[in-house]
């Protein structure tokens, strides 16, 4: 017997969702392993939220595809500001080699080799935070810290203009969901973004990259035959999209969240080495990626649900990190001794994020540093969210802090 499509009045891109998902999440949860939600600016939307459902369709890539794009539009139909990515947009067996080329690149070894850079600048970055003692930690620490590493060690772009990294990395995870009326005034209000782009687009280019850089590694697989030259600059590309913003807002919302929970913060500083562990735990918390898009290459069923060749299903990645089947009864409590690390914010399998063991060194040595040498934080402020499309993290985030 096959079950009909439950249809749920709320829309996952309004105001008040992106502000507060947490009634959403339950309701989409709840309701079946897949409903209907609201239509948003036309889009006909199908969303998923248990934990084992958007896993199951994390690891059939061959009939959930991820070439027809991981945003709201259908790349074999849409157009789009870009093109596609060669590790998000795209599906075996062209994605298997290109994975295995950037598997090869972000290797324990070389990840190694940068933790060094990223001590230094996480050191430099706390000195100039205990001399400031009150700040906003958005800017400050969350945004400070992968805008100087990120381009540094990782990209291996130049020093000037990369103010436009950030610029390219809002508009591209905007660009993602609908446009709605708050979407358009965002998009609006980031300035010049096609200066942003090409700037991005001549960064990754051969003679714009550092010697000894991942960006260096990926053209010097253009010299072994491994890659072309079209798809070098691609793969550079990729981690701006992977490394920038996540990796910002995953940060505010740890901190965050430490200071809202004084005794996980106290726990941090007792073991400064589970940095990594309370930023998997803040991930699976307080999801920054709000979700992802994957679309059926064939009419199936989800649980006994039909959807049809096409359908853009919307997995709640929120949603499957809150849910109880899964993370038992203690889901909702921040724990920074929880393995949490099954988390699915930055996908799994094939297409998880390619950035994702450069994001967890990054939270790793920024976290521990900050806990070694940091007594207290508390808000100097109320926090004000950040509403995007995608993305779930803070416009400000004003911290007072004393040295330890």
């Amino acid at each position: 017997m096959t079950a009909t499509l439950p249809e749920l009045d709320l829309d996952p891109f309004s105001d008040e969702v992106l502000r507060d998902p947490g009634d959403y999440h339950r309701a989409v949860r709840e309701a079946a392993p897949v409903v209907r939600v609201q239509q948003s600016e036309g889009f006909d939307l199908v969303a998923v939220g248990r934990y084992a459902t958007v896993r199951a369709i994390f690891d059939d890539p061959g009939m959930f595809l991820n070439s027809r794009g991981g945003g709201i539009l259908d790349l074999k139909h849409d157009e789009n500001f870009r093109e596609p990515g060669l590790l998000q947009e795209n599906d075996p067996p062209g994605h298997t080699a290109i994975k295995a080329v950037m598997t090869s690149v972000i290797s324990p070894r070389n990840l190694r080799r940068m933790r060094r850079q990223f001590q230094v600048a996480a050191d430099e970055l706390v000195d100039r935070l205990l001399q400031k003692k009150t700040f906003d930690a958005q800017t400050d620490f969350a945004e400070a810290y992968p805008l100087k590493v990120i381009p540094d060690a990782i990209m291996g772009v130049r020093e000037e203009g990369r103010e436009n990294l950030l610029r390219y990395s809002k508009f591209l995870f905007e660009n993602m969901g609908p446009l709605t009326p708050r979407a358009k005034q965002a998009l609006a209000e980031m300035g010049d973004v096609q200066t942003a782009i090409a700037w991005v687009r001549e960064s990754c280019m051969r003679e714009n990259v550092h010697e000894g850089s991942f960006g260096a590694m990926i053209w010097e697989a253009v010299d072994r035959g491994e890659l072309t030259d079209q798809q070098a600059p691609n793969l550079v590309r990729s981690l701006i999209g992977a490394g920038i913003d996540t990796t910002i807002h995953s940060l505010a919302n740890t901190l965050h969240l430490l200071v809202e929970h004084q005794d996980q913060w106290a726990l941090l500083r007792e073991l400064p080495t589970r940095g990594k562990f309370a930023y998997d735990e803040a991930f699976r918390h307080t999801s920054t990626v709000r979700q992802i898009f994957r679309t059926p290459a064939a009419d199936t069923d989800i649980g006994g649900v039909p959807v049809r060749e096409g359908q853009k299903i919307m997995l709640v990645l929120g949603a499957a990190n809150r849910d109880p089947d899964h993370w038992g009864p203690t889901v909702d409590r921040f724990d920074i001794t929880r393995d949490a690390g099954g988390h699915v914010s930055l996908g799994r399998g094939i297409h998880q994020c390619v950035g994702a063991p450069i994001a967890r060194m990054e939270a790793d040595v920024l976290l521990s540093t900050f806990a070694r040498r940091v007594k207290s934080v508390e808000f100097a402020d109320t926090p004000r969210p950040m509403l995007n499309n995608f993305l779930r993290g803070w416009d400000t985030l004003p911290v007072t802090i004393t040295p330890a």
